[in-house]
């Protein structure tokens, strides 16, 4: 399974470079996030075209319901002809105003070439997560997608590569893990 940190988002420019929450929910991706983005799909595609590459390439993306997650998404679907879908289980911790989600009905009607399944209306969890809530939703989301879940590339945050992983991952990073019985060992970063 790959981890692929979304793009870099308005938030996280603004962050950098002042330190301070800039009150933005659900952000977009900065134009050098959508170069990010960009260059990961390169990166997929080579990979896809590469034989001889030591692992293989993804034929399934996941993302988180974030609008960051899902431009990052798209923009690899198109690059490697796949389709997304979408599961709370790989958003982000609920901890700044980046983490308020978009609420489904919205979601569906600006993204209409992604699977939702039954996310909920108000699919984001409640600020203030807790680190033990986030693992656990990690920990969830491998049961269902660690094995036998084919070759996935799921597009998430930091946090939640974190706790599956244990990588500081940067913007647009990925992590190769491998899965087993609902646990992962994290095994490089690209």
């Amino acid at each position: 399974m790959f981890l692929l940190r979304h793009a870099e988002s308005a938030f996280n420019a603004h962050f950098e470079r002042t330190g301070r929450d800039p009150q933005i929910a659900d952000p977009v991706l900065t134009p050098r996030g959508v170069a990010q983005a960009e260059a990961a799909a390169r990166h997929f595609v080579a990979m896809k075209k590469d034989a001889s590459a030591p692992r293989a390439a993804p034929t399934r993306i996941l993302c988180s319901p974030y609008t960051r997650a899902l431009q990052t998404a798209s923009i690899l679907a198109k690059a490697l002809g796949l389709g997304v879908e979408a599961t709370p289980l790989l958003g982000e911790r609920a901890l700044y105003s980046c983490d308020t989600g978009t609420p489904a009905a919205q979601l569906k009607k600006l993204w209409p070439d992604v699977a939702f399944g039954g996310l909920d209306e108000r699919w984001w969890p409640r600020p203030g997560e807790s680190g033990d809530e986030t693992n656990r939703r990690a920990h969830a989301f491998l049961a269902l997608y660690g094995e036998g879940g084919g070759r996935i590339l799921a597009v998430s945050h930091w946090y939640l590569i974190f706790a599956l992983s244990g990588a500081d991952c940067a913007n647009a990073k990925n992590v190769w893990i491998e899965t087993s019985a609902g646990s992962a060992k994290r095994r490089r970063e690209a």
